[in-house]
């Protein structure tokens, strides 16, 4: 029994490295509903904190609407409406009281990995922008409390996972972001591919390691 020992640690420690990457790969996704391919959206909210950092229990906190599809040909596509809501004032400064706009939108992923974002694919705005690693960039007229922006939205080959978004108006103070304690949107991230062919080499190594010495 004793010469099985070490193949029986490798198998096993083996399967928990394995495990390991697929439950990093379930974690990574956004907890969404199964899409169906040219089935219905998957639709939810999540609210943007302001970056004073009171939470999205503030005042200033705004909510963005999302939906993540996917057609017959595995293209997802990805879009955003951002809700001003009723009675959002400044709340310091010279104009304090004053009605607080919200004209830009932005989502945060890597548009140059051609798997995340599929160019030109971007809605069309006012001054938008693919800025690269950092995501991309909408602007729009001004939506007063209230209001709702226009449809922001995009195509990618990739599901959904959450990631950073950040709402604000184009002059200072704008106070809209998800960062410290906002709520993520959908984005889109690769396939874990390299770290699964990682895991199954890594088992493979150990299996045959351990049979080596029994």
């Amino acid at each position: 029994m004793k010469t099985h020992a070490k193949p029986i640690v490798a198998l096993a420690t083996g399967v928990i490295l394995l495990c390991g990457v697929v439950c990093q790969t379930v974690q990574a996704q956004l907890v969404l509903g199964p899409l169906t391919p040219g089935g219905p959206a998957d639709t939810g909210t999540s609210i943007l904190a302001d970056s004073s950092g009171s939470g999205p229990t503030s005042p200033e906190s705004l909510t963005v609407t999302w939906a993540v599809s996917e057609n017959v040909a595995d293209v997802y596509t990805y879009a955003y409406q951002v809700y001003n809501p009723p009675g959002d004032v400044l709340l310091g400064g010279p104009d304090a009281g004053q009605a607080e706009i919200v004209d830009s939108f932005s989502v945060l992923f890597d548009t140059t990995d051609p798997s995340l974002y599929i160019p030109g694919t971007q809605s069309a705005g006012s001054g938008n922008q693919v800025n690269g690693t950092s995501g991309l960039f909408w602007t729009f007229p001004a939506v007063n409390p209230g209001g709702l922006s226009p449809g922001l939205s995009f195509e990618s080959l990739e599901p959904p996972t959450s990631g950073n978004a950040n709402a604000q108006d184009g002059n200072p103070p704008s106070p809209w972001s998800s960062s410290p304690s906002g709520q993520e949107v959908p984005v889109p991230i690769p396939e874990p591919a390299s770290m699964t062919l990682l895991a199954l080499s890594a088992l493979s190594l150990l299996m045959r390691k351990g049979q080596k010495t029994s």
